[in-house]
């Protein structure tokens, strides 16, 4: 059980497979769980489990003991948010945070960069942590009925000298509606890296 993603009332929480020996063999999947009394709520991703401390770990966020954020921790960001509202011990609602999130840059990787550069194809959308200076905020967090999302994507974050794509996002997700309002996309430049 991960200890950080228990609810506050101690009910909820994500399971973790224990780590094999074996890089190979596929670990049992990652479950959203009710612990008293013991049951599973679903799912959490669609690809085999991750351990914990492993690259695209679950993580959770609750907003009180009924609706939890789960997202996954990539290699450079988060990525796969998802709001999973909990009633009378069942899934209720699951809203797919990320799937329209991910569409507004990828539509912008797209348009501005994939048409003045077609040989990029095989790079795309990565989302990237930003935890830098005084003015950084955290990628998302819950605020009343909201969730406030502080994004970040590059196509090529390990500094490559290739065509170089940069956007951002500040936008509000409505929990009541399930749906993204007050949305401030802003692309990025599109350049080369210089050669050093």
């Amino acid at each position: 059980m991960g200890q950080k993603s228990l609810s506050p009332n101690g009910r909820f929480a994500i399971l973790y497979p224990m780590s094999k020996d074996s890089d190979t063999a596929e670990l049992p999947p990652n479950l959203l769980v009710s612990l008293k009394p013991y049951s599973v709520l679903t799912r959490v991703g669609t690809e085999g489990g991750r351990c914990q401390g492993a690259r695209d770990e679950p993580l959770a966020k609750w907003n009180g003991n009924s609706m939890v954020a789960i997202w996954f921790a990539a290699r450079w960001g988060m990525k796969d948010l998802a709001i999973y509202e909990i009633e009378a011990d069942q899934i209720k609602r699951v809203q797919p945070v990320w799937r329209r999130v991910w569409l507004l840059f990828d539509e912008d990787f797209r348009k501005r960069f994939l048409t003045k550069y077609p040989d990029e194809k095989g790079s795309g959308v990565i989302f990237v942590s930003k935890h830098e200076g005084p003015d950084s905020k955290p990628e998302f967090e819950f605020k009343g009925h909201k969730i406030l999302l502080t994004l970040f994507a590059d196509n090529k974050p390990n500094l490559s000298v290739t065509p170089h794509w940069t956007a951002s996002l500040h936008a509000v997700w409505n929990l009541d509606k399930a749906e993204l309002e007050s949305i401030d996309f802003r692309p990025g430049p599109i350049e080369e890296r210089p050669h050093y």
